[in-house]
């Protein structure tokens, strides 16, 4: 079967009352994009949702521990960004819904394909964005709900391989 040559990037933002904000980009992603994303697509839209009640999680990628970005989070979200241990495995909750989005979206290529139907860049992050809208917010909330188990299989194996 054939492959569309398409490539995109996401960054979207979760919490427990579903979905704060997404962005798609063809660009490699930089600590200036990256501070672009914030404020554009973090910031407000958690704030109207959460109000100022909210903590920040990312991981330690270079582009989200620079100093721009970190001095960003210090006048935006002070003491709101929680701590990421480094060589921690990842239990970030947002992967699970990146697994169901990438299914969703593979799942639809692979029609289109099979349909013989021209898939182009802007269709391709059009499928995105409509997978993103219509992914159930139980989706979301099953994925954070989870992670006291997540935690403790983790904390059990010593860090080791876990069921998730």
């Amino acid at each position: 079967m054939a492959k569309h040559p398409f490539k995109a990037h996401v960054w979207a933002a979760i919490n427990i009352k579903g979905k704060i904000g997404i962005h798609i980009f063809t660009e490699n992603l930089d600590r200036h994009l990256y501070r672009k994303i914030l404020n554009n697509h973090l910031y407000d839209n958690a704030d109207n949702v959460l109000g100022h009640r909210w903590v920040f999680q990312q991981d330690n990628d270079p582009k989200h521990t620079s100093h721009d970005v970190q001095s960003d989070l210090k006048i935006r979200l002070p003491r709101r960004v929680l701590s990421w241990p480094s060589y921690s495995p990842d239990l970030n909750p947002i992967e699970n819904v990146w697994a169901v989005l990438k299914k969703n979206v593979e799942k639809r290529i692979k029609k289109m394909v099979a349909q013989k139907k021209k898939i182009a860049q802007n269709i391709f992050i059009d499928i995105i964005t409509d997978e993103w809208d219509s992914l159930e917010k139980d989706v979301i909330v099953n994925s954070i709900s989870s992670m006291k188990n997540r935690i403790q299989a983790c904390i059990e194996a010593e860090g080791g391989h876990t069921k998730y």
